[in-house]
Parts: structure tokens; sequence; C-alpha cells
């Protein structure tokens, strides 16, 4: 990492603190705090501090979204904002200005001619090429690379004039803008990989709207871009990201004033919800993570249609979620949806969920033995985890079945489910799969990565092809093959990812898109009375 200690920035902290009475609760230890001498300024405090500083080899959010990747931008992002959908990823432009779709196969995207890079050597202050978006991407396409997956379907990169970029791809791909905005695809300047010949320990130069200041192992500081393109952007002078692992800490700085911004935990938030601090909360969406549940179509007796069937009646996961889980998340297929008419209304779920005297039919229609054993293979990540999976046990005892959980630590649980498909039914965490093609692809297509449940229907894999190269009339084929997986009850979402935030009431604008590694909403904050 850079060389540059924190030690300006510790210095204040430690003249800070030394007029700080005593908090009753723990406190973070060597957390950069704001200048006094910049008013406008805000604090935020990350779980994690980045593992190096080279933002096309790591796809950690402490270094994509929360670190020093915040001084990039990208062809495209997700919207994020006011009027932006947190649950949609919809695309827009970044460091474009339009892009055209001319066939299947090409795609020409139009650069803003007011770009320059932060004026800082070795690039200092030049305006930004398609040649750079050309190398950025070809670095980032770099065989075993993190990122290199996103763009597989790219076959070449083209600089047609200075401001335009022709991208080429082998076979026709409906998720291409969805990589471009991924948090991974970065800008980065030719003469800065150049200088360093890789960028784990910098210089970290962008043309986003943060420079970065300073760097240490406790944190990073950086000031407002001056010659960023979007007017009235940053809203605020300065912006610190501290690392403070422990989420108790987390939380006690930010409710004894020292932090200004922060993730909560789930188990610290009734914490917050007690506190009398001024503080304001959210719950944000995350597309693309969450819970699964899934069934083993390979062996007994979800090698039957109705008994699989059956189990989705049995659970009503909208009252588990509410028991369990404080009510955070949605149910659905899980699938991260790129168009607000993609997802299936909540009558359409429940036609395949939450109906006993259903379930107890169709287990009459199976003709099985009651009541019908099975094991549950349940990640164990903590009690939320197992609390959701007792409800679950109980809701199938009143309907015939009797499940016997297995509780297994995060690494059996992913060569067990993950690897193996060694169980009978699951319930943990969803594997990596961040856009619609990567779910689809990976986890319902018979020749999948994470193809967990065994089902192989030729019909399912057509519909899956068919909308990955569907760029017009898209939406239909996700909602048929979404009711498809329902209805041969292979696996859902009983909960989607949420990521919980707590903020000091005077932080105005923090209306935050956190899929796909999205961090543009960092640039948004403004203070009240500021």
């Amino acid at each position: 990492m850079r060389a540059a200690p924190l030690i300006p920035l510790l210095a204040v902290l430690a003249a800070v603190w030394a007029c700080t009475p005593a908090a009753p609760t723990p406190s973070p230890t060597a957390t950069p705090t704001a200048d006094p001498e910049i008013p406008n300024v805000v604090v935020l405090a990350s779980p994690a501090a980045p593992p190096h500083m080279d933002v096309h080899q790591e796809v950690a959010p402490s270094l994509i979204s929360l670190g020093p990747g915040i001084s990039y931008s990208r062809l495209l992002r997700i919207r994020s904002g006011p009027d932006a959908d947190p649950s949609i990823l919809e695309v827009e432009c970044d460091l474009c200005l339009e892009w055209d779709i001319l066939d299947p196969l090409t795609y020409l995207f139009r650069l803003r001619p007011d770009v320059l890079w932060h004026d800082l050597p070795p690039v200092n202050g030049r305006p930004l090429t398609a040649a750079d978006v050309v190398f950025s991407l070809d670095r980032l396409r770099t065989p075993g690379w993190p990122g290199a997956s996103l763009l597989q379907s790219i076959a070449s990169v083209e600089a047609t004039d200075q401001t335009t970029v022709t991208v080429r791809l082998s076979y026709p791909d409906a998720d291409l803008l969805l990589a471009l905005a991924n948090g991974q695809s970065k800008i980065v300047a030719p003469e800065a990989v150049a200088q360093a010949v890789d960028l784990r320990d910098g210089p970290t130069i962008g043309t986003g709207p943060w420079v970065l200041d300073e760097m240490g192992p406790d944190g990073a500081r950086f000031s407002a871009n001056p010659a960023y393109y979007e007017p009235d952007l940053p809203g605020l002078e300065r912006l610190t990201i501290v690392s403070i692992p422990d989420a108790s800490n987390r939380l006690a700085a930010l409710l004894i004033g020292r932090v200004d911004i922060t993730i909560v935990a789930p188990d610290n938030w009734d914490r917050l919800l007690a506190s009398p601090a001024p503080v304001e909360s959210g719950v944000f969406p995350q597309p693309g993570t969450g819970l699964l549940l899934g069934l083993n179509v390979t062996r007994p007796p979800f090698n039957r249609l109705k008994v699989r069937q059956a189990l989705f009646q049995s659970l009503n996961p909208w009252q588990a979620l509410g028991a369990t889980w404080q009510g955070h998340g949605q149910v659905g297929l899980g699938l991260p949806a790129s168009s607000s008419d993609w997802p299936l209304t909540l009558d359409e779920m429940r036609m395949y969920l939450g109906n006993s005297d259903v379930a107890r039919s169709l287990l009459a229609q199976a003709g099985v033995e009651l009541p019908l054993a099975f094991t549950l293979t349940v990640a164990d990540f903590g009690p939320r985890h197992l609390a959701l999976a007792q409800e679950y046990l109980h809701m199938l005892e009143q309907t015939g079945f009797q499940a016997t959980v297995k509780p297994v630590n995060p690494r059996v649980y992913a060569e067990e489910v993950w690897d193996a498909s060694a169980f009978d039914a699951f319930l943990g965490p969803m594997p990596p799969v961040h856009t619609p093609n990567a779910f689809l692809f990976g986890l319902l297509h018979s020749q999948g990565r994470w193809s967990l449940t065994g089902y192989f229907d030729p019909e399912l894999d057509s519909l899956i092809e068919t909308q990955a190269t569907a760029v017009e009339g898209r939406s239909g084929l996700i909602r048929q093959l979404q009711t498809h997986v329902l209805e041969q009850a292979v696996l859902f979402t009983p909960i989607t990812g949420t990521s919980l935030w707590a903020w000091q009431d005077r932080i105005d604008g923090f209306q935050p898109t956190f899929a796909a590694s999205e961090y543009l909403h960092w640039a948004r904050l403004t203070l009240r009375g500021g």
C-alpha cells in the first residue's frame, strides 16, 4: 500500500479524543476523525481494511466500494439516488455520454469530452481518452483475475477515435452493460500501471469524484475532486474511511459521534433502534445475495415432484421472515433483476408457497408414508440462521414432514452443498452470482457451476440460453423461467440479502444502491445546514 501513513490524521484524533469523556460502550482504536478545520467532512466506518490497492485484482468491498476504489470511474454505473429503485440493477452512463447497440455483437460507447484524470503524477490531470478505456478493460480481462469472468463475452475492445470505444462480443450477452457497470470494471491510468507494474501498492489515480490523499493501515482520507465532470458532486469537501472490524465497536463509534455513517451487523440492530442517539437508519436491498432453500431432485424423497411441491407449500416464508429475520429482506427466486417488470408479484409467489392445505393434499396424492423424513443441511452462520431453520421445521411438521436439522460450519457447508450436492435439502447463503446470467447459468442451468439441486430440464436450459442473448423481449422469458422453477419446486430465496446502515442525522442524501459493488452514492452525501 502507499507508504504515506495517517500521521496527521491520527494526531488530530488524539487531540479530539483527549477532550472526549470516556464512553460506557467499547470504542474503536486508532480511528481517524473529522478535521475541525474542514467542517464539510464525513467519517465512514468500514468493517475491513483493503487487502491491497489494485482494483482489478481484488473484489473485496473494502477496496472496491468502501476504499480506494471510490477514486475511479467506469464506463457505466448502477443508478442510485432518490429516483432509483435499489432493488433493480438499472444501468446509466458514467464516463460515457451514450451507448448504441449496433447489432447483437457490437456496442459503441461515446465518452464524455470533459473528463480529466486526477492531477497526480505520473498522469498529471490529462484528459481521459478512449485508449485508456481499452487499456483498462483489456487489463481487467487478464486470465485468472477476478473480474475476467465479468467480461468473458468480449472478443475485442477498440478505440475508434479519441472519444469512441467499440466493444465486440464473441457471442450475444444481455448482461454486458451490467458487467461494464460493475464496481470491478474500473478505468485505470496506463501511466500508473507502467510506473508501478501493478497497483497493489498504488498509486491510486482515477477520474472519479474522490482523490486519495492518505492511506494507512487503519483508514484512508479523500478530498473532493475539483475537476470532477458532474456538477455539484461530490457534496462533501472530504470523506474519511476508517476500518473498524468489530461490529459492536463500529456501532459504539457511531452512537457517541466519532464516526458519521456505518454498516450495522444484524445482531446490533435492536441495540441501534433502542439508542437515544440522534441517528437515522435504513435497510437496503442487495440484489443477487441472500439465503437459498433448495431440494436435491436426484434422491428420495425429493425426486418426486408432488413431494417437492408439498414442501414448498408447507413453508410460509413471509411469516418466518418476520419471526426470525426482523422483516429484513423479501421472498423471491433470488434472481437479480435488471428491470422492474422482472420480479414475480406477491400473489404470483403465493401460488407456490405457504398453503398447508395444498401441501397435505399433495402428500396424499403422492401416496407417501407419513411422517416423511429428510435432513435439512443448514449453514450455521449464527443464531438467526438456526432460528429460521427451526421455524421451518415447525411448519413442516404441521403438514406431514419430519425434518432433521444438520447445522454445518461455513467451510463444511461450501464443501457439502456447493461442491458435492451432498444433501436432501439445504438452507444457506447464495453462491457468488451477482448478475442475472451468472445466477441463471450458475444455479439453474443443468451445466451450471452451482447446479446444486441436480434438476435437469431441456426446456429450462433452453429458456436460460434464449434470454441470455435477448436484448429485446427478455422480461417475458425471465418471468416464464421463474414460474417454471417454482412450479417444479427446485429452489427459491426465502430471504433476499439486505444491508443495514445507520448515520448521523446531520447527513443528507444517503440514498444508496449496493448492488454490483456500486459506490457513487458516497459522492451524493451532503450535510444539513452545510
